[in-house]
């Protein structure tokens, strides 16, 4: 079955715009990747924070495609722009939707 990864950035206030608009493309480059099933990402109402709910094939396609992401430098950029640390947890899926 698969995993569902959620990703907390708590980014730079000056950062978030130009963060969220740009989602649209990075998504289609993420959709491209072996395992991705599903993604949403959701802004928090009054903090400068972004959530990502992302379902992978399993957690390998997802470090897979970290480790893809690290390599095209966007992993440095994103790092210039986070207040914090980005929070990943890992769910396994226990039932599947009818």
């Amino acid at each position: 079955m698969a995993v569902t990864i959620t990703l907390e950035l708590n980014l730079k206030p000056e950062a978030v715009d130009d963060f969220c608009a740009g989602l649209p493309d990075a998504i289609k480059a993420t959709k491209q990747q072996q395992g991705f099933g599903d993604i949403r990402v959701v802004r928090h109402a009054s903090e400068p924070r972004v959530l990502f709910v992302e379902t992978w094939e399993s957690e390998a396609d997802y470090d897979a495609y970290i480790a893809w992401r690290t390599e095209t430098g966007s992993m440095d950029a994103l790092g210039s722009i986070l207040s914090a640390p980005p929070r990943k947890e890992i769910w396994p899926s226990l039932a599947a939707a009818a």
